[in-house]
């Protein structure tokens, strides 16, 4: 992931006159709401994805190994296997669970906006955005997902044919554990296993080490798929929520949302930096990768557990 710096903090003109205080919407224990809804559902798509990857590992024959290394590159069949793994992966497990968290954000948001606004509120749009966003969004985590597995045996196949050469029976061995892996966290545990080789450890500890390293690495990646990919969806629902009851004419005054971070140790310099920050309702802040450089809303990086407040200035 390649991370922007912290960016520099702006002198700002007020958002509204001296002495008026904003409204608030969902300035209710929102960050907590958020966590809660992450922490209870991000396990079961993590399972999802460690079982796929592990389904892929199954590609990883000696056979296959010794038709790569006459080549030195990553087969065809293979990229289409995964671009259908992936395609199957979001379909049935993150379309669904994107709609539920959006379809959560907008339920809370929903009684958020009665409590201001004193009437009931009725989404009428809100379900075509939501399929809307699960389409475009699904499309580009196919991709991003596909291209990070190409990449990352494409590295491994250079490091172990070109660099450290395997035989095909070892080069299996070594590539097999690291299925899910983006390409930067491949090349970390092929580095890691060439540190233990150097120290002229039994093959046993050289594997056992090395496996240890690749499994903690692909607990991180899942659960760093699953928790980015939730923030999104409930993110993204709530502001839909609120551009609903917006051009419904639930507020009273200009609409204006805050950066909130999760508020603990965890917390990054970038996100700390981004707290507090207030932002018109389709103003956008900045984002941590050169990937997404501008955000209407978190998360800003993966992992990212940070929300906004909306408010409004009557």
């Amino acid at each position: 992931m390649d991370v922007k710096k912290k960016p520099e903090p702006q002198p700002r003109p007020p958002r509204y006159p001296e002495g008026i205080r904003p409204v608030p919407i969902n300035s209710r224990n929102v960050e907590f709401v958020l966590r809660e809804y992450l922490d209870k559902n991000e396990p079961k798509i993590q399972r999802a994805v460690r079982k796929m990857w592990n389904a892929e590992r199954e590609m990883i024959t000696v056979q296959e190994m010794e038709k790569i290394m006459q080549y030195s590159w990553v087969p065809i069949e293979w990229v289409q296997k995964w671009t259908n793994d992936y395609t199957v992966f979001v379909n049935e497990v993150m379309a669904p669970a994107w709609r539920d968290a959006m379809q959560n954000a907008v339920e809370y948001m929903n009684g958020q906006i009665e409590l201001y606004a004193k009437k009931q509120f009725e989404d009428t749009h809100i379900g075509k955005l939501i399929e809307d966003w699960i389409r475009e969004h699904g499309g580009e985590l196919i991709v991003e997902l596909s291209e990070a597995q190409h990449e990352a045996i494409r590295e491994l196949l250079r490091i172990y044919i070109l660099e450290h050469p395997l035989s095909p029976y070892d080069l299996a061995k070594a590539i097999k554990p690291l299925i899910g892996l983006t390409s930067s966290e491949a090349v970390a545990v092929a580095r890691y296993r060439e540190s233990l080789v150097k120290e002229n450890l039994s093959e046993n500890v050289i594997e056992n080490l090395t496996n240890k390293y690749a499994e903690f690495l692909l607990e991180k990646r899942a659960l760093r798929i699953a928790r980015t990919e939730l923030s999104y969806a409930y993110n993204r629902g709530q502001l839909e929520a609120i551009r609903e009851a917006k051009a419904n004419g639930f507020f009273r005054g200009e609409v204006i949302k805050t950066w909130l971070t999760a508020g603990d140790e965890r917390t990054c310099e970038f996100c700390q930096s981004l707290d507090g920050e207030v932002v018109g309702l389709e103003e956008t802040y900045p984002g941590a990768t050169k990937r997404e450089q501008e955000i209407l809303t978190p998360p800003a990086h993966p992992m990212c557990r940070c929300t906004v407040i909306y408010e409004v200035i009557e």
